[in-house]
């Protein structure tokens, strides 16, 4: 299955113009291994875009500004735990969270730059990468747990020399980090 059209981009807000990213999120009965896929459409349109599991395009939601429901530069779509949808809205220093019909239920502001996210799956905890040189945990309630790096690029081990831009965490609970712009490396952080 293909979605969109190569080498065709959509100049009327449908998809896609540059699509930034993609989350499934499983049917609550577990009959079929998805129940429907969202997809960031984030540096030609300020969209997000909800499929069924054939691909068929079930509805839109967002454009270009800065109030509820509207992005600047959607970078990352996640679904959590609560069926629950997170976008990255970076441009904008924000999270966006929405239903899964994409109903606007409330934001986090005030972050640098949120580029991705990674949910914990045993625990009510997601964790940031935010391209102004931090990466954060918070609880999913939006207590912050840790933060570090954040404001500028650091050469010391543990910090943030390019803009961290995707996140990872293993089995074993260990942390990887990528990082973008100027040093284009991915860092581990060891659980302890």
């Amino acid at each position: 299955m293909a979605l969109g059209t190569p080498g065709k981009p959509s100049e009327d807000g449908g998809p896609f113009n540059a699509p930034t990213d993609a989350a499934t999120v499983k049917p609550e009965d577990g009959r079929s291994p998805v129940a429907a896929l969202f997809v960031s459409d984030g540096y030609g349109n300020a969209r997000v875009h909800k499929f069924a599991p054939d691909g068929k395009l079930i509805k839109s939601w967002g454009k270009q500004g800065s109030g509820p429901g509207e992005f600047n530069l959607p970078h990352c779509v996640r679904v959590d735990r609560y069926n629950r949808v997170w976008v990255c809205d970076r441009e904008n220093r924000r999270i966006q969270i929405f239903d899964l019909e994409g109903n606007y239920l409330t934001e986090w502001r005030n972050l640098l730059r949120p580029n991705a996210l990674f949910f914990d799956p045993h625990d009510d905890v997601v964790y940031i990468a935010e391209l102004e040189h931090r990466v954060s945990i918070w609880t999913l309630d939006g207590e912050l747990i840790a933060s570090w790096g954040g404001g500028k690029p650091s050469e010391k081990s543990g910090e943030f020399l390019g803009g961290p831009h995707g996140i990872w965490v293993d089995h074993q609970g260990n942390l990887y980090v990528s990082e973008v712009l100027v040093s284009g490396r991915i860092q581990k952080f060891v659980r302890v």
